[in-house]
């Protein structure tokens, strides 16, 4: 924890109703709420308060000649144009409606394709999500990495919300094909489930699912998909849901760490900031390649 340098971490105190499907209550009493007075400049902007909402976007049309065996095509990218730059958790609404905030890094430049990550908070929301990676992303060498956030709770089970927002931010920014990830986090655990292992599995490099209270197994084996995606579970005190998430990854081919599902710090505790920062260690320069 010494290499943030955070000011302060707390863990909620307050008890929040449970996530709707987890009958244990587990996240509702425990999920993360992090205090980040060491945030980088314009990190106040990322509750979205007020924040410009992005005129909509057509979807780019892949360019399948790169690869055409695997959707999006590797060594691609999608070429999207037209959104702001940077971007410190500006709020965003997608053509169908969802609406999301967005970090966008001051290095981004339209004429290169850029790493992008997908989340789902937890119970602790979009707005304190988004906060937590604006602290943590530049430390944990994600720093070049656009991040889309969607409200766990909001879009509890939601999926295809998640893909709307692929969609969009695909549309509005230069997306790396190879370089795209996922973070599913507690109450968001279903709908990152779906959207990752099933609606848009091959546009993912890598997915970790974090404090999980929910498993399913990936639609697709590597050789279907045309790579191997990465993958791991930290499973917050949810040994069995995780371990189970796990094995069917690694039927189908995934390339998963030694230590899958995650079982250092805080892999016992629901919520726990260890465990968090585990999973930003491990989307470092995965690729689909």
């Amino acid at each position: 924890m010494s290499a943030l340098r955070l000011t302060a971490i707390v863990l909620t105190s307050a008890l929040l109703p449970a996530c709707p499907g987890d009958s244990s209550g587990r996240d509702a009493a425990t999920d993360r709420g992090v205090l980040l007075n060491d945030g980088p400049p314009g990190a106040d902007a990322a509750k979205g308060d007020g924040s410009p909402t992005a005129p909509d976007a057509a979807v780019p049309t892949p360019d399948t000649s790169v690869s055409p065996g695997v959707n999006p095509p590797l060594g691609g990218s999608s070429k999207g144009s037209g959104g702001t730059a940077p971007a410190s958790g500006v709020t965003l609404t997608t053509p169908g409606g969802v609406s999301y905030r967005v970090i966008v890094p001051g290095s981004y430049t339209a004429a290169v394709p850029s790493p992008t990550m997908i989340v789902y908070s937890g119970t602790e929301g979009g707005a304190v999500m988004t906060q937590n990676l604006l602290s943590v992303a530049a430390p944990y060498g994600l720093g070049d990495v656009i991040f889309a956030v969607l409200d766990g709770t909001t879009y509890f089970g939601d999926g295809q919300a998640g893909a709307g927002v692929l969609d969009h931010v695909r549309s509005l920014y230069n997306v790396d094909n190879d370089r795209t990830y996922l973070l599913s986090e507690s109450a968001g655990t279903s709908a990152g489930l779906k959207l990752g292992l099933d609606l848009r599995q091959s546009y993912f490099a890598a997915y970790w699912a974090n404090d999980v209270n929910a498993s399913a197994t990936p639609k697709k084996t590597a050789a279907q998909l045309g790579f191997a995606p990465w993958g791991n579970v930290g499973p917050g005190g949810q040994t069995a849901l995780a371990t189970a998430i796990v094995s069917g990854m690694k039927a189908a081919g995934y390339r998963l760490p030694a230590d899958a599902p995650y079982s250092g710090p805080g892999a016992t505790t629901h919520g726990s900031t260890q465990q968090f920062l585990a999973a930003m260690s491990f989307f470092k320069g995965k690729s689909r390649k």
